[in-house]
């Protein structure tokens, strides 16, 4: 269940910074780079400021609830990360930012902490594949929620 609090916070910090500083700070992580095939790298939605946010967020929660700072900000930084390979690949499939992506939206930034933790934590497949199938879960069920709380831009 820690685990899972640190991927929410890693993950729900950008949304909640775009909520309240709209397009201010937002500088993309892609600085408009495009690839060879015309498409952004991430796309405009990806933003140093919710990747240093949601870092230090995670980072923080983690020390919270008895991590250490310094695991929160590595398991908060491949959260992240994760997020970012999806975004990149979605990009690939030619699919606008924010777009939804059912699985690969959910999957990377839950699975590439979790995995490259499981050793460092003493945790299993088991408890990998669970985490991440709850936090998928939550965001599927949770983000029409937060949508009409108006906290996202999109029901996804």
């Amino acid at each position: 269940m820690k685990l899972l609090l640190i991927l929410i916070s890693a993950n729900g910090t950008p949304v909640i910074l775009q909520r309240y500083f709209k397009d201010r700070y937002a500088w993309p992580i892609d600085s408009g780079f495009t690839l060879s095939d015309g498409g952004r790298l991430f796309g405009e939605t990806k933003t140093w400021r919710g990747m240093l946010g949601g870092i230090m967020i995670a980072a923080l929660v983690a020390w919270l609830i008895g991590f250490t700072f310094l695991f929160g900000l590595l398991f908060g930084l491949l959260s992240l990360v994760g997020d970012l390979a999806s975004s990149l690949v979605k990009r690939r499939m030619k699919l606008p930012s924010s777009s939804r992506a059912f699985g690969v939206d959910q999957i990377p930034e839950a699975l590439l902490p979790l995995t490259v933790f499981a050793c460092y934590m003493g945790y299993g497949a088991t408890t990998t594949l669970l985490v991440t199938l709850t936090f998928f879960l939550l965001n599927v069920l949770g983000s029409p929620v937060l949508y009409r709380l108006g906290i996202r831009k999109n029901p996804h």
